[in-house]
C-alpha cells in the first residue's frame, strides 16, 4: 500500500517536468546564409538584436511564419494574435544584420492566389453587424503582392475579392465620419 502511495506521489511531483512548454522561438536561414532567430518577441539576425516587438504576441506554431526571398530581397513573415479581430501578418525586410518593419496585413497564406505567377497575401477583417437585415457594412479587403523584390498593394486582386465578398467595390470605404465602413445593400447569396 505504501509503495503505491509513494509511486503516486512521485508521479505527481514529476508531472510538471513532462508538460510541454509553449514554443517561444523560430529559426530560419536565408539563401544568403543569414541566420534569423525570433525569440520571445525579439528578432535576431546573424546573432545581432535587430528588432524588438512591442509585445510578444507571435503565434510561434503558425505555419504562416516563414521567409520569402524574391529578387535578392529577404522578407520575414510572422503571424501575430490580434484579438478580437483576425490575426495579422507582420512583415520585415531582412538586410545584412537588420530587420526593418515593412507592414502588417490580415493573416493569410503567402501564395499565388490569383495565379499570375507572383505571391500574394492579405484579406479582410469582419466589421460589426449592421442592424438591418437587408444591409451590411462594407467589408474592405487589402491584398499585397511580392513582385521584383518589392511588396506592393495588389489593386486588381483586392477589387476582385471585394466584389466577391461585398457584391461591389468601393475605393473609399470609410463613412463621412472617417469610420469603417459605408453601408451597402446585402449582396444576394450565390448558394
Amino acid at each position: 500500500m505504501h509503495l503505491r502511495l509513494r509511486h503516486c506521489l512521485l508521479l505527481l511531483i514529476g508531472l510538471p517536468a513532462f508538460a510541454q512548454t509553449p514554443r517561444t522561438d523560430l529559426h530560419f536561414t536565408s539563401s544568403k546564409q543569414q541566420k534569423i532567430t525570433v525569440y520571445k518577441g525579439t528578432i535576431f539576425v546573424n546573432g545581432n538584436r535587430a528588432y524588438q516587438l512591442a509585445s510578444d504576441a507571435i503565434v510561434y506554431t503558425s505555419r504562416r511564419n516563414r521567409l520569402v526571398e524574391d529578387n535578392g530581397n529577404v522578407f520575414l513573415f510572422l503571424e501575430v494574435t490580434k484579438t478580437p479581430n483576425k490575426n495579422r501578418l507582420y512583415v520585415f525586410g531582412i538586410n545584412n544584420s537588420k530587420a526593418d518593419s515593412l507592414m502588417d496585413a490580415i493573416s493569410s497564406d503567402v501564395k499565388d492566389m490569383d495565379h499570375d505567377g507572383f505571391l500574394e497575401f492579405g484579406g479582410s477583417d469582419i466589421t460589426a453587424t449592421y442592424p438591418s437585415n437587408d444591409s451590411m457594412y462594407y467589408i474592405p479587403a487589402k491584398y499585397y503582392e511580392i513582385k521584383r523584390g518589392l511588396i506592393t498593394f495588389d489593386a486588381a486582386y483586392t477589387e476582385k475579392m471585394d466584389k466577391k465578398v461585398n457584391g461591389t467595390y468601393i475605393s473609399e470605404p470609410l463613412d463621412k465620419s472617417g469610420n469603417c465602413c459605408k453601408v451597402i445593400p446585402k449582396p444576394k447569396s450565390h448558394y
